[in-house]
């Protein structure tokens, strides 16, 4: 399994694209995609039919607002296969409002078929030789983090908010975790970056990069350094482009 930055900032940074993860693991999997991460997916992975699924965590802009131009041009560069595409319920039922309002009438022709499939707690979701789980975090919105294990390997993946009982469960053990990492002070909806680093040791994670800091904090990053440092290898602070193997 290897691991793909598209990209690692929030919603507002003027530098960095929104966070969103190519992983590949015989199977493609596309983990969220925000406004700003179609160039970045056009760019590495410019072949139509190469993502097999996408996964939305949950219905932000800056995690879904990028799916009416991402699957508008694979219907113009003629993707000729179906495409998965994974998220809670409700995210779902928005996906085909949200490419009408964006481009009218466009989703009624595609030449390639989307097909959806439901995620929450109670719900295991294969993909071919993948298997996915989900939990919720603590967000302003249902958000739910999600497992990949494929191989031997897992990876996890945050989408936002704090991790909650049920996360902490879902991560225990994992070769990576993506986890949004948005402040060092305790925040209602968005995990801080002391109690992540501890959770993650606690819960016996290999390697845990930090994803969605807060604009500011991620442009100057002395106080990020200094955690990667103390870290060793077992912290990541990534940068669209950076591959990790899993």
């Amino acid at each position: 399994m290897e691991v793909s930055v598209l990209g690692c900032g929030e919603a507002f940074d003027e530098r960095l694209p929104n966070t969103s993860l190519l992983v590949d693991c015989g199977e493609v999997f596309l983990l969220d995609c925000g406004f700003s991460v179609p160039p970045q997916v056009w760019n590495h992975a410019p072949d139509p039919n190469r993502i097999d699924a996408i996964y939305i965590s949950h219905p932000h802009a800056d995690h879904y607002f990028g799916l009416p131009a991402l699957l508008t041009r694979m219907a113009e560069d003629d993707r000729a296969r179906p495409l998965i595409l994974v998220s809670q319920p409700a995210v779902l039922e928005q996906v085909p409002q949200l490419m009408e309002l964006a481009y009218r009438g466009m989703g009624g022709r595609f030449r390639y078929l989307i097909e959806y499939r439901a995620a929450d707690p109670e719900t295991v979701v294969e993909i071919g030789g993948a298997t996915l789980r989900f939990a919720p975090t603590r967000h302003a919105v249902t958000n739910y983090a999600v497992r990949i294990e494929c191989g031997g390997k897992a990876l996890c993946y945050s989408g936002d908010g704090m991790f909650t009982d049920d996360s902490r469960r879902l991560f225990a053990g994992a070769d990576l975790l993506f986890h949004e990492a948005y402040t060092f002070e305790e925040s209602p909806m968005h995990a801080d970056i002391p109690r992540l680093v501890e959770m993650a040791r606690h819960e016996g994670v290999d390697r845990l990069a930090l994803v969605h800091v807060r604009r500011g904090l991620r442009h100057d990053p002395d106080r990020l350094v200094e955690v990667v440092r103390e870290g060793g290898r077992a912290v990541l602070l990534p940068e669209p482009g950076s591959r990790y193997p899993v």
